[in-house]
């Protein structure tokens, strides 16, 4: 189950931004489609999104775990687009799911098996088209609750990321090939999960037994081509995201304990810290050409807000600013190739989060 708590620790956790930018990137406005909460009016998060299909999750019941313990359950959704009604992608036999990812005519993401009424294991699965035609990808087998299980995170609508066995490693689905993932695991680490693809290249984190923390890797299909983008000025750090010029992703800088967003060209040498001016953490979470997008929360009153920079921490441009005041916080997960920003935000009319897109 690690792999499924470290992703969401990244997209959970409390993280926002402030409106500073320079004269070039504040020239660019945004208008607001709100894709709304979940079917039944509850929390609803953006994660992923392709030209035409967002993906992501919404909280649809909780259920009791003992004395005076609860938990919240997720079902992933599917829109398709502004004025769409959400698609519940849980197929039978699944306990609660993520949607992560979305490329071309694919969905991805991960469900928890249902063994016999009592919650299984994680398993990537993959939805395929319009009728969104459901595949469990776990490497092991489709067998209703196969362990150790694997997560799917994202999709370029030909290869899949994600991670699966124990300990995890970074797995690389090919569309061809599901039933034989490509083991991205780089020699001597610990485990690792890939987050991120995008033709090529694949970006994610492997665990450094040198360091006993958590590096962000980059590699090109094969566990021997893993890249390790973690300067020795940070101590532990991920990619979640990847364009043609670039990665992103978020770290600890040495010495500190808030997460800072961080972008990369290609080496650890190259990385540029985007943490901006009257925020106090941050974290990219993807990018397309030369965008970033993300979250963070604001000096004063922590409040979170979606970020969006281009290249630098003195870019950044606070996307709450071009929400309606009824809406106080908000993150940003995924960007497209049309410049459409996915993401989420909380409404004080409904009391919930809603998946929203940003549309320059």
């Amino acid at each position: 189950m690690q792999g499924k708590f470290n992703l969401t620790a990244l997209i959970l956790a409390v993280i926002a931004s402030t409106v500073l930018g320079n004269a070039a990137s504040a020239a660019t406005t945004y208008t607001i489609v709100d894709l709304g909460p979940g079917p039944n009016g509850k929390d609803a998060y953006g994660f992923g999104e392709s030209r035409g299909a967002q993906a992501g999750a919404y909280f649809d019941h909780t259920i009791s775990c003992g004395k005076a313990c609860s938990s919240k359950i997720y079902y992933p959704l599917a829109w398709s687009g502004s004025g769409s009604s959400p698609v519940v992608l849980l197929p039978q036999f699944y306990a609660e799911g993520w949607a992560y990812g979305a490329g071309g005519s694919l969905i991805v993401g991960t469900l928890i098996t249902n063994d016999g009424g009592y919650f299984g294991f994680p398993h990537a699965a993959l939805w395929q088209g319009s009728k969104h035609v459901f595949t469990d990808l776990n490497p092991t087998g489709s067998c209703g609750s196969c362990s150790p299980g694997s997560s799917a995170y994202d999709t370029d609508g030909t290869d899949i990321a994600g991670s699966g066995g124990s300990p995890l490693h970074a797995l690389l689905w090919k569309l061809g090939q599901l039933n034989t993932p490509v083991d991205l695991n780089p020699a001597g680490a610990a485990d690792s999960e890939a987050y991120v693809v995008r033709g090529t290249a694949q970006a994610g984190y492997a665990f450094s037994s040198t360091t006993n923390t958590n590096h962000a890797v980059l590699w090109h299909g094969t566990a021997s081509s893993a890249v390790d983008l973690t300067p020795s000025t940070v101590s532990t750090a991920y990619a979640t995201g990847l364009s043609s010029q670039s990665e992103v992703g978020c770290g600890t800088r040495v010495g500190m304990t808030v997460t800072h967003a961080l972008l990369w060209h290609g080496t650890a040498a190259s990385m540029i810290d985007l943490q901006p001016s009257g925020f106090i953490d941050s974290c990219a979470r993807a990018a397309h050409g030369y965008v970033q997008v993300g979250y963070g929360h604001i000096n004063g009153t922590a409040a979170l807000h979606a970020l969006l920079w281009k290249g630098g921490a003195k870019t950044a441009v606070d996307l709450q600013q071009f929400l309606p005041n009824t809406f106080t916080s908000s993150e940003a997960y995924a960007i497209d190739a049309a410049g459409y920003v996915l993401g989420s935000a909380y409404s004080t009319t409904t009391a919930s989060w809603h998946a929203v897109v940003w549309i320059p």
